[in-house]
C-alpha cells in the first residue's frame, strides 16, 4: 500500500503548527479507540495467561514466551492503528479494523528493519570516532589533533542522537504506515534529518505539549467525577467512609457487606482509567503522522532514494567481490597438490644421447662422464 503525500499544499511553519490542533480530533475515529481498547486487552490476556501457566509449571520458557506474545500483540495492534490514522490524516477513506490489522502483519516488520539500520548507522559512527580517539593517543601530534576531533566529535554524536531519538524513531511510523517501503524509509527520514531538524523538533514539543495538556484535562475530568461518585456512593449505598477510597478501589478485596461494590468499582474504574489512557496515546499517533505529512509535503525524495540505492548498489557489489576472492582463496588451499613432474632421464652432455646413472663414458661417443 503506497500512498502519495504530494496531494497535499505545502505549509509554512505557522500552519504546520496550527494543523497540530488537529491530532486532538483522533478521539472522533471510533475505530481506532476501539482497535487500540482490543490489542490492550489482547496483550493482556495472551500474556497473563501464559505467565500464569508458567508461575504453575515453573517454566521459564514460557515466561519468555509470554512476554514475546504480548509485545507482537501490541506491535502490530498499534501499528494498526497508527495505520488508521494516518489515513484518517491524509483525508483517505476509512478501514474496517481487520483490514488495518492485516496491513499492519503484511507491513510492520518494516520498522523493526529501519530501527535496526538507524541504531547501526549511531553505532557505526561511535566505532568510527573510537579509532580516530585511539589514533589522538599519538604522543606529541595527538592532543593537537585531539583538540579538533573532540569539538566536531561532540556535534556529530550530538546530532545523531537528536536525529535518532527525535525524528527517525518518531517518524518511522508515519512513514511505515504511509506504504513506505523499509530503504524509502532511510532516505525519507535522511533527508528530513538535513533540511527540517529543528522544524520538526520544535513541533514535536509542540505535540508534547497538547498531548501533556490533554491529558492532564481528562484525568482532572475523571478525578472530579470519581471524587464526587465516590463520596455519593458512600452515602447511598451504605459504605463506610473507609471503604470508598482509593486503597480499597485498587485492591477491591476488602471484607464487609461492600465488598461486591468495591470489587465492581475497582473493575469500573480501571476501565475507566484505561479507557483515558487511550485518548492521549491516540492523539500523540495521530500528530506525528501530521508532523510527517507537513514534512514531506511536495519534497522529491527521489534524488535522496537514488543516492541510497547507488550507495547500496556499491556496498553489495564490494561484499560480493570480497566473498568470490574468499571463495578463490578457500579453493586454492583446500585443492590438492600437484603430482610432481617425473625426473629427466639422464643424458650425454656431448651428444644427448641417453646414459645410464652408473655409465663412466658414452656409450654412442665415448665421452667421459666421470
Amino acid at each position: 500500500m503506497t500512498i502519495s503525500t504530494e496531494a497535499h499544499k505545502p505549509f509554512p511553519f505557522s500552519s504546520a503548527v496550527g494543523s497540530l490542533i488537529e491530532a486532538t480530533d483522533a478521539i472522533k475515529n471510533f475505530r481506532a479507540i476501539a482497535l487500540l481498547a482490543l490489542t490492550f486487552i489482547g496483550a493482556v490476556l495472551v500474556g497473563g495467561v501464559l505467565i500464569m501457566l508458567a508461575g504453575s509449571m515453573s517454566s521459564t520458557l514460557l515466561v519468555f514466551l509470554g512476554g514475546l506474545m504480548a509485545f507482537l500483540v501490541m506491535f502490530y495492534g498499534s501499528n494498526a492503528v497508527g495505520i488508521l490514522l494516518m489515513r484518517d490524516a491524509q483525508g483517505q477513506p476509512g478501514m474496517s479494523l481487520v483490514d488495518a490489522v492485516l496491513v499492519s502483519l503484511y507491513t510492520s516488520h518494516r520498522l523493526i528493519a529501519v530501527v535496526f539500520l538507524e541504531f547501526l548507522i549511531v553505532l557505526a559512527a561511535m566505532i568510527a570516532i573510537a579509532i580516530i580517539l585511539f589514533v589522538c593517543k599519538i604522543p606529541v601530534l595527538g592532543p593537537v589533533l585531539y583538540a579538533v576531533v573532540f569539538p566536531l566529535s561532540a556535534i556529530v554524536l550530538g546530532v545523531l542522537v537528536f536525529a535518532l531519538f527525535y525524528v527517525m524513531l518518531p517518524l518511522a511510523g508515519p512513514a511505515a504506515w504511509s506504504g513506505a517501503s523499509v530503504f524509502q524509509i532511510i532516505a525519507r527520514l535522511n533527508l528530513i534529518v538535513r533540511t527540517k531538524l529543528v522544524s520538526v523538533i520544535l513541533l514535536e514539543v509542540l505535540l508534547f505539549l497538547i498531548t501533556s495538556f490533554t491529558a492532564l484535562l481528562i484525568f482532572g475530568v475523571l478525578g472530579t467525577g470519581v471524587s464526587l461518585t465516590t463520596g455519593m456512593s458512600a452515602g447511598i449505598l451504605g459504605l463506610g467512609g473507609g471503604q470508598m477510597n482509593m486503597y480499597a478501589l485498587a485492591s477491591g478485596l476488602g471484607g464487609g457487606s461492600g465488598s461486591g461494590y468495591i470489587i465492581a468499582a475497582g473493575l469500573g474504574g480501571g476501565l475507566l482509567m484505561a479507557a483515558a489512557a487511550v485518548v492521549p496515546g491516540l492523539i500523540f499517533t495521530k500528530g506525528v503522522c501530521i508532523i510527517y505529512l507537513n514534512a514531506t509535503r511536495n519534497v522529491d525524495f527521489s534524488a535522496s532514494e537514488a543516492s541510497l540505492n547507488d550507495g547500496l548498489a556499491v556496498v553489495k557489489k564490494k561484499a560480493e567481490e570480497a566473498r568470490e576472492r574468499a571463495r578463490a582463496l578457500a579453493e586454492q588451499a583446500t585443492a590438492p597438490a600437484a603430482p610432481a613432474a617425473p625426473a629427466a632421464a639422464p643424458a650425454c652432455p656431448n651428444c644427448k644421447a641417453p646414459v645410464a646413472s652408473d655409465d663412466v663414458f658414452c656409450g654412442e661417443c665415448a665421452h667421459k662422464l666421470k
